[in-house]
């Protein structure tokens, strides 16, 4: 509830005049009125005196809370023995964190930004020609604003550190790279298979680097370079801007 609204509704339960309260707070009862209308607010001094004059707090005045005076909360535990007065404050702090909570909870829902994600069913159907306009599309939330044209499912552990596997990458489409060795996103039209690599583009075709460089048994790389031959028809589909964990909504809410 707004001020002014507060303060017309408290002086009509009073019985009071707008006249009868200026002259309380010896002021003009214009410049009472003008609180009442919302053309202008009290400041801290007044909202103070008005608070004495309606026998409530200046949070109630301001819509902060809808308890009208702490001295209630004071009045009732007096009245209760001492361990029920333990209790009330316990109970009353659990309230107070559960609020603050809540207000996290709020916060970070109203800071979630939504980004369109391909589904795996349409990952795995090549991503070819059809790849801007025909793919089946999903609702992932991130709690950071970037700039991008499409999200893509990462699979597999070869662009680890960096990239992890079930981590969404944002894709801004490009159709080359900007320098050699940019993680970027290609897809190979004639087998259907999109990768998130390290791209550099030969006369040959492109060559595609992982950025985990684990061995197997044999002391070989688990992921080793690959390259596509232009016959093959490969497509850079983007550079890869970001890479981020959804957030779920399940998880905060």
């Amino acid at each position: 509830m707004k001020i002014s609204e507060r303060l017309k509704s408290l002086r009509l339960e009073s019985g009071k005049t707008q006249k009868e309260v200026a002259q309380e707070l010896d002021i003009l009862t214009e410049a009472y009125r003008r609180w009442e209308n919302g053309r202008s607010n009290p400041k801290k001094d007044s909202l103070e005196k008005l608070a004495k004059v309606f026998n409530v707090s200046v949070s109630y005045l301001l819509g902060e809370t809808n308890i009208r005076s702490s001295n209630r909360i004071y009045n009732i535990m007096e009245q209760l023995s001492e361990p029920r007065q333990e209790n009330t404050i316990n109970y009353a702090e659990s309230q107070l964190e559960q609020q603050k909570e809540d207000n996290k909870i709020i916060h970070l829902k109203n800071s979630l930004v939504p980004y369109e994600i391909a589904t795996e069913q349409a990952l795995s159907a090549g991503l070819g020609e059809g790849y801007t306009d025909n793919i089946e599309t999903t609702t992932v939330y991130w709690d950071k604003n970037i700039d991008y044209d499409i999200g893509i499912p990462i699979k597999g552990d070869s662009m680890e550190p960096d990239y992890q596997s079930g981590q969404i990458a944002l894709i801004k489409y490009q159709s080359c790279s900007d320098y050699d060795g940019q993680v970027c996103a290609v897809d190979n039209i004639s087998v259907g298979n999109a990768f998130i690599k390290c791209v550099t583009c030969q006369e040959d075709g492109i060559l595609l680097e992982s950025l985990n460089v684990e061995l197997n048994q044999y002391g070989e790389r688990k992921f080793p370079d690959k390259k596509i031959s232009w016959e093959d028809n490969p497509r850079i589909i983007g550079k890869v801007v970001a890479a981020f964990t959804p957030i779920e909504f399940n998880n905060i809410f």
